[in-house]
């Protein structure tokens, strides 16, 4: 097994989604997206909010419209640019989160690390830290691809949310509750059959269709075409519990 890359940059050159050029546009993009937040919605309405990894800020821009004193740490300087200047909120660049979370005051109500743990070296300490910056009562959100799900059983090594070399750790979730009860918190609600779960997965299979014609142009028509298809043929196993492409974890301080 080799070993990621020391300098992970030229992996992430051009990020995942493109920056706006202004605050309007991301809340546009951001107000399709409302799906994130809502389930944590349910359990806080205000207060301080941290995110780990927001990379353009479309949660963060939900979360401050929500009326919450939104916190960012993010290690591309643009994203963390933007931000700033964009949005309003307090934004850390660091390649280090778990460093950086030391450097906060205790006391958010809310913690949110948007499938970012699985880019960390060290992601457990994130949760560590985050145990230990959350208020009594304080809720911790935790969004991971999902290696139990029924398209790595069946893609195995072609699975796109593998992403190597990205994606250093993908966990269970069964790990990932007992990392979290190690660090008294206690599960409040689980999914692997959300939204997002299936925005997932239809990617996945859209991807897989790309890369059975490698021709430009005619491999994007064969990529939606075959998504298309894939996702309706194993929408089941896609919404049984489990299952999904990827979970959201909510989690709360004792």
């Amino acid at each position: 097994m080799k070993s990621p890359p020391a300098d992970m940059s030229p992996y992430y050159r051009g990020g995942y989604d493109l920056i706006p050029a202004s605050a309007d546009q991301l809340r546009a993009i951001a107000a399709h997206e409302k799906y994130r937040t809502e389930p944590l919605l349910k359990y806080k309405h205000s207060g301080r909010c941290l995110e780990i990894g927001p990379w353009r800020g479309v949660i963060c821009a939900n979360m401050k419209d929500a009326g919450f004193d939104v916190t960012a740490i993010e290690m591309d300087a643009a994203c963390v640019h933007f931000l700033r200047s964009q949005l309003g909120i307090e934004a850390i660049q660091s390649t280090d989160p778990a460093e950086a979370m030391q450097q906060l005051r205790p006391g958010f109500d809310v913690i949110i690390s948007w499938h970012s743990l699985e880019h960390l070296p060290r992601p457990w300490m994130v949760i560590e830290e985050a145990a230990k910056l959350l208020a009594p009562g304080g809720v911790l959100v935790l969004a991971m691809p999902n290696p139990d799900s029924y398209e790595f059983l069946v893609l195995k090594e072609r699975w796109y949310h593998l992403d190597t070399p990205r994606h250093l750790h993908l966990f269970p979730l069964r790990t990932l509750v007992e990392i979290c009860r190690s660090n008294s918190l206690r599960q409040l609600e689980i999914t692997t059959a959300d939204e997002f779960s299936q925005v997932q997965s239809r990617q996945a299979w859209y991807n897989l269709g790309r890369s059975l014609v490698p021709v430009p142009y005619l491999n994007r028509l064969a990529g939606a075409t075959t998504g298309r298809l894939l996702s309706r043929l194993t929408h089941r196993q896609q919404m049984t519990e489990g299952r999904g492409s990827g979970y959201t974890a909510l989690f709360v301080r004792n």
